[in-house]
Parts: structure tokens; C-alpha cells; sequence
């Protein structure tokens, strides 16, 4: 799975079509050029991922960034519930992150595999242990949602599964109880 450009909706990377001097149209014209060179090589082994930010005020629009479903595989969405560990940032469940975002995907690539590429919880705000097990149970009730990756890193603030005890039983907890 090869996750090109990811996060482009945002403007922290130097691909965002909101730095640069990157313009509009730009990100789906690397993104093509880019898949077009890999597959002029032949290579066949490669499922391509569109990996955006959840959606938040001010991010670009999805639907002008997405490549068109002939070059890409799957898609992905990335989304942190920054509790109140930031000065922006307020407290959300798994579906007030995702929802909206999670729409656009599937408005935008139809049938398409759908992977939460990045995500995690701070402690700040809220229960991460309540968020954990209501994150998993979120997920779990979406068939088109394929696989899940933690970002278990102490960065702007302790995204870790076990940044403390609760968490990380609560963790563990909801995905033994998760149906199979």
C-alpha cells in the first residue's frame, strides 16, 4: 500500500495546495504523474491510498484534491482527537471526527476500501479510555472500514495506546469484545 501526499487537505506539508505557491489543481496532477510513472515501470504489486485530514474549518475541499477513482485503490483518513491538549482543540467522540469525513470518502470513491490511516487520542479533555473502547465500537459497526493504525507516539502531546493505565486496558478491552 503506497500512501502518496497524504494529509493534502492540510496546510503542514509542503504538498497542501494552501502553501508553496502550490495552486489548485496541482496536488491531482502530481498525484497522476506520479501513479503514471510507477505503472509505465510495470509494477503491479502497488495499491495506491488517498490519504486526507479529517475535514476541519479551513482545510481545502476533498473533492477538488481527490485523483478520480482510475488512480486510486483505497482511502484513507487521519484524524487525532486533540481533547483540550491544544489551545484550538476541544474534545470529540469517534463519530464527531470521522463522520463527515468518512461521508465525503464515500461520496467521493464509491465502494473503495476505507482505512483510518492515523489516528489516536489525547488524555486532555475527556475519558481516552471511554474514547478507546467507543472508537473501536464506531469502526467495528462500518464494514467498509478495512484496518486501523494507532499512532502510539509521545509527539505534541501523549498519543500513546498506553499513556496510562486506563487507556491501554480499555484498549485491549474493546478490541477482545469486538464481533469477528
Amino acid at each position: 500500500m503506497l500512501r502518496f501526499g497524504h494529509e493534502m487537505n492540510g496546510n503542514w506539508y509542503p504538498w497542501s495546495e494552501q502553501i508553496n505557491g502550490n495552486g489548485s489543481g496541482d496536488y491531482v496532477a502530481a498525484w497522476r504523474h506520479v501513479h503514471d510513472v510507477v505503472a509505465s515501470t510495470g509494477a503491479t504489486n502497488i495499491t495506491w491510498v488517498w490519504n486526507p485530514n479529517v475535514p476541519y474549518w479551513g482545510s481545502i475541499p476533498l473533492s477538488g484534491l481527490y485523483p478520480g477513482n482510475a488512480y486510486v485503490d483505497a482511502v484513507a483518513l487521519d484524524g487525532y482527537n486533540w481533547g483540550t491538549s491544544a489551545s484550538w482543540s476541544n474534545w470529540q467522540s469517534p463519530s464527531q471526527l470521522f463522520g463527515d469525513g468518512l461521508a465525503q470518502l464515500r461520496t467521493l470513491a464509491p465502494g473503495k476500501q476505507i482505512l483510518i490511516a492515523e489516528t489516536a487520542s489525547a488524555e486532555q479533555g475527556g475519558s481516552k479510555a471511554d474514547w478507546n473502547t467507543a472508537l473501536i465500537s464506531y469502526l467495528a459497526a462500518q464494514p467498509d472500514i478495512t484496518a486501523i493504525t494507532w499512532f502510539h507516539f509521545n509527539k505534541e502531546t501523549d498519543w500513546r495506546i498506553n499513556s496510562s493505565t486506563a487507556s491501554a486496558q480499555a484498549f485491549a478491552a474493546a478490541l477482545a469484545a469486538r464481533p469477528r
